[in-house]
Order: structure tokens, then C-alpha cells, then sequence
């Protein structure tokens, strides 16, 4: 991708196409809140996460569970690939788990969290690339104001449930279909 406010960034195609999105007024809020959640999904190894998931889940259905599972759960995650996303999950788990929660109730709790921290920084994130485009002069201040408030929208209407379905069931295209080119003649931006 060669055009769009964040074409000089070190971004994914993805992210660089969310971008064009922000700032097109072709694109409605529904299609740039699938395309940041496609994106997140991308940024993650969705495969190795649903494998963590399904030993922590096998642990917690274990008819004997050890008095502190903490060493387990912690043993589970040294036997899986170390990511950004593993580690934040990881310690909202280990928070629930010290606090007493219940194994299944503590893997829920620390998924949605740890999930919702995701989509915030995230967020952030794509907002320091419009301000560094702004800067660039890569995004007009039209552009760039209309940048941040459609990130901000996209971000609030992004679903923690349908990303922990994604995670949970190692669907990596679960927002493949919202992507699709809209088709007919009446079709368009609901904006």
C-alpha cells in the first residue's frame, strides 16, 4: 500500500488499509470496527492462544486439582509460545487466582480483561499513528480529527465477546464476513 495517512508507518497492509478506512468517507462505522477487530486478530498467534486456552480449560475439568494451581497454570504458559497477549492474559489470570476465584471463573474473568486491555491499547495505539501522520503531514487536521474520533468509534463498538469467541475458538476470519464488499446499487456507507 503505497497511499493513505499512515503509509510511512511500520504498520501491517492491514492496519494501513484501517487507516485509509479512517479518514474515507466511503467507509461506514460498522466496516472500520470489523476491520480494527480483523486487524487485532492478525496481530495475534490465534492458534497458539486457543491451544493455551484448551490446556487451561483441561486443567480446570481435571477431576483432582492441585490446593495452588498457580504452579500448573504457570507451567501451562512456559509450554506455549511467550506473546504480548499470553502475558497479559497471564497476569490477569494469576490476579484472579490469588484473589481465590474459581479456576473457570478466574480463565473467563482474565480472557475479557485481559481482551479489553487489547482493544484499549490498541486504540491507543492507532491514535499515536494519526498524530504521527498529522505531523508527517501525511493526514490533513481534517483528516486527522476525523481520524481520531472514527478510531474512537470504531474501538468503542469493537465486541470483547466476539474476540473471545475468536480466541476461544481459534477463528482467525471471524470478521471476514463483515468485511465483504457490499453488493448491489443501494448499498452504501451509512453515514
Amino acid at each position: 500500500m503505497t497511499d493513505g495517512p499512515f503509509r510511512n508507518a511500520e504498520l501491517s497492509s492491514r492496519w494501513k488499509r484501517y487507516g485509509c478506512d479512517l479518514v474515507s468517507d466511503a467507509t461506514d462505522a460498522e466496516t472500520r470496527t470489523a476491520q480494527a477487530s480483523h486487524s487485532m486478530l492478525e496481530d495475534v498467534d490465534v492458534k497458539a492462544f486457543n491451544a493455551l486456552l484448551a490446556d487451561l480449560k483441561a486443567y480446570s475439568q481435571r477431576p483432582q486439582m492441585d490446593l495452588d494451581p498457580v504452579p500448573s497454570i504457570e507451567a501451562a504458559f512456559q509450554s506455549h509460545p511467550p506473546s504480548p497477549r499470553m502475558d497479559d492474559f497471564q497476569k490477569h489470570l494469576l490476579a484472579n487466582l490469588r484473589e481465590q476465584v474459581p479456576l473457570d471463573d478466574a480463565l473467563n474473568k482474565a480472557l475479557r480483561s485481559s481482551i479489553t486491555d487489547w482493544i484499549g491499547m490498541t486504540k491507543n495505539r492507532i491514535d499515536e499513528e494519526c498524530i504521527r501522520a498529522r505531523d508527517r503531514r501525511d493526514m490533513s487536521p481534517e483528516d486527522y480529527r476525523k481520524g481520531i474520533d472514527r478510531n474512537r468509534e470504531a474501538f468503542s463498538a469493537i465486541s470483547t465477546d466476539a474476540l473471545c469467541d475468536a480466541l476461544r475458538t481459534g477463528d482467525k476470519g471471524a470478521f471476514k464476513q463483515a468485511l465483504q464488499k457490499k453488493k448491489g446499487l443501494d448499498e452504501g456507507p451509512d453515514e
